[in-house]
């Protein structure tokens, strides 16, 4: 029963979303599966190749300070990887964890069919899964070199207080930080720790800031 209540909220939210959201075609880029989660609440067509995977902090923020040679170098896959799922490698050395898809040519198919539909224009870059302490760095160091990336959508989520303009802290996020994802519920009314965030406003402003 708990569980059809909460995917009955779930439902009532996304309608509501939904049915606000103008911007029907941004290109998220998300360092794990929360912009693929996105796109399935709100409707939308995968146009970002960032889906069904995950990176840690610093090889997502190493990809994105050479974007554009990144997404033009080929992903190698990682034949040592013990993992039970496929692993590439790519530009500097940069690891993307496909722990969705069942090998690594789906994985990399789709990476390169969705790549092609990204838009410069009407683009964000999140950082979804900002735990520093969990690869011992200094979370300081990552926000730093992330705020310095040349993208004017950016946004670190974040279950802890940090200083600066493009974090955004999610209440008890951190209680269960490296157990639940940013979409994960956080109550019985269905609301996800990323709805603390008014992420449709956010999308439709990329689109009007680019106008302006």
């Amino acid at each position: 029963m708990v569980k059809k209540w909460i995917k009955f909220r779930h439902g009532l939210i996304n309608k509501k979303n939904r049915l606000r959201l103008t911007n029907k075609t941004p290109t998220l880029i998300c360092s794990n599966c929360t912009g693929g989660v996105l796109y399935h609440w709100l409707g939308l067509e995968f146009r970002s190749p960032f889906i069904n995977l995950y990176m840690n902090n610093i090889d997502f923020i190493k990809a994105l300070e050479n974007f554009d040679e990144f997404l033009a170098t080929e992903i190698v896959e990682d034949k040592n990887s013990k993992l039970d799922y496929p692993v590439g490698i790519g530009y500097n050395g940069v690891r993307l964890h496909f722990m969705h898809y069942k090998n690594f040519t789906e994985a990399i198919e789709k990476w390169n069919e969705r790549k092609k539909r990204i838009d410069p224009q009407n683009m964000c870059v999140w950082l979804t899964n900002f735990t520093p302490s969990q690869y011992g760095t200094d979370p300081n160091t990552i926000i730093e070199r992330f705020n310095k990336l040349p993208f004017k959508n950016k946004l670190i989520f974040s279950g802890e207080k940090f200083p600066g303009e493009n974090i955004i802290y999610l209440k008890k996020y951190n209680k269960v930080m490296n157990e639940k994802n940013i979409f994960g519920t956080m109550n019985f009314f269905g609301k996800r720790f990323i709805d603390q965030f008014d992420y449709v406003s956010y999308l439709n402003n990329m689109i009007v800031n680019e106008v302006d």
